[in-house]
């Protein structure tokens, strides 16, 4: 008897025995009717009928979101509020997201655990330029109705609406009364349905304007180091969510010595349902190395690009967040690798004499054999990149030490402070002394074969010691203009 007691029960079961303990089906009944005399195991069994076909009905519809989910590309990737909460990139903050920079690539004089400080030598330089532009959609999708035809059928939706609102606005009402709504009460259903549909409109409207608007990365970088030469390019596509549509990745290396030349560059593209990338490797003249592969969105879901992580590291700047948080990149032969950020927050720091606010931003990729590689970014609190560090190189980012800092906003362009500072580069002031030399040799040559400009020239300080003009530049320009030759009129052949 106990076995029977302890004995699991089936999910009818428990409905029934869970149903039975509430109050009798009276109150299920609707008000003003009479409740329905059934019997108690036949009203419990339509009832758990019907909250079975709703339970049936609600794990169909979620199977029908899920799949539509996976056929649409953007759904399934990853959503930044879950990593940064109120994460936003409205119009105001892609303004302030927008701007070109350049800073120099400098070479370190010594490494950083020596004793003694360390010196950057600037290599090249690097150029950063991140703009918010509307994107074209394809043929394929153009709207091809004109504002007359989506007129029109919004009329005939309301008319469809109207008609169908008709026939319940006829039932009787709650007080026993039977008859049709006065006129007023269907043009107030009339203005509701176009507000509803206004408001509907302009919903699509943002939302295509959001997805309109994308986010271009174009990144720049040369730098020679003894016998090598190297550089970088990096065009990306990106949307306001941070997720990579496009990029295309470039990385070269020049041996002198040797004569060798290596490139590799990688490829990534969002197609239906995955991540397409084409990974190249050419080594001097020889024909490139292909490799193609295809990531599941379900793999690539935190997929983030190098071009949207400089993207995130002007809003994690300027938005001056706190915290750390997990994504997934590329590394250049197109594996998939760990992404980790930590960010410090606002600090106090000096820049090139300058009390301002900085960020530390601190990254570490980590492939899938373990290798890490941890970098240290530095930058304002207005995007711009201070000084870029990687763990184990001599090779760094840094601003140039000319560049002008102040308090406040930054200018849309790069202010240098050239005042007397380029006499401490020799091979300019170099340049300046022999054009100098140059010139007045000329003029000195000059004056000694024409000795009437000598004659002139005295004769026009005579006249200003003389006659004392009030107005010198009036007098200079009537004094010379007097020496011309008679001015002919300047034909059209010889402009």
């Amino acid at each position: 008897m106990a076995s029977e007691e302890t004995k699991p029960k089936t999910i009818d079961e428990s409905i029934l025995s869970y149903l039975k303990d509430h109050e009798d089906a009276g109150e299920f009944a609707q008000k003003g009717e009479t409740a329905l005399e059934w019997d108690s195991n036949e009203q419990m069994r339509y009832i758990m009928r019907e909250l079975l076909i709703k339970i049936n009905k609600r794990l169909a519809c979620k199977e029908k979101y899920e799949n539509l989910t996976l056929w649409h590309n953007q759904y399934p990737l990853f959503d930044m509020e879950n990593f940064i909460p109120d994460f936003n990139i409205d119009d105001d903050m892609i303004k302030m997201l927008s701007f070109r920079e350049t800073v120099l690539i400098s070479e370190l004089d010594s490494d950083r655990d020596d004793s003694r400080e360390c010196t950057p030598n600037p290599i090249g330089s690097l150029c950063l330029n991140i703009d918010g532009i509307h994107s074209v959609l394809p043929e394929g999708v153009k709207r091809t109705c004109t504002d007359q035809e989506l007129e029109l059928e919004v009329l005939q939706t309301l008319q469809r609406a109207k008609h169908a609102a008709g026939p319940l606005s006829e039932k009787p009402s709650s007080s026993g009364g039977g008859g049709k709504p006065p006129p007023s009460r269907v043009d107030d259903i009339e203005a509701e349905l176009r507000k509803k549909v206004d408001e509907f409109e302009e919903t699509l409207k943002m939302e295509m304007y959001d997805n309109a608007l994308k986010l271009v990365v174009h990144l720049s970088s040369q730098f020679t180091s003894g016998p090598m030469n190297g550089g970088s390019r990096i065009t990306a596509w990106i949307d306001r969510k941070l997720h990579t549509l496009e990029e295309k990745r470039t990385e070269y290396v020049d041996f002198k010595t040797d004569r060798q030349h290596m490139e590799k560059s990688l490829y990534v593209g969002l197609q239906r349902r995955k991540y397409y990338l084409r990974h190249a490797f050419t080594l001097n003249d020889d024909e490139p190395v292909e490799e193609r592969k295809y990531y599941s969105l379900a793999k690539a879901r935190n997929l983030m690009g190098e071009g949207a992580n400089f993207v995130l590291m002007r809003y994690l700047a300027i938005t001056q967040y706190k915290g750390d948080f997990e994504l997934s990149t590329t590394y250049i032969n197109g594996n998939m690798c760990r992404n980790i950020y930590e960010c410090t927050g606002p600090l106090k720091g000096t820049v090139n004499g300058q009390q301002i606010d900085i960020c530390k931003i601190y990254r570490c990729i980590i492939e899938e054999c373990g290798l890490q590689h941890s970098s240290c970014t530095t930058m304002t609190i207005h995007g711009r990149i201070v000084t870029q560090e990687w763990d184990g190189c001599r090779i760094i980012i840094n601003m140039n030490p000319l560049q002008h800092i102040k308090p406040g906003t930054p200018s849309p362009y790069d202010r240098l402070c050239l005042n007397q500072t380029w006499y401490d580069d020799l091979e300019l002031f170099s340049k300046y002394l022999d054009v100098k030399t140059d010139v007045e040799l000329n003029m000195k040559t000059f004056i000694a074969d024409h000795p009437e400009v000598k004659n002139i020239l005295a004769d026009y300080l005579n006249n200003i010691l003389l006659l004392k003009p009030d107005n010198i530049l009036t007098f200079t320009i009537n004094f010379f203009e007097s020496l011309c030759p008679t001015k002919l009129e300047k034909l059209n052949q010889f402009n």
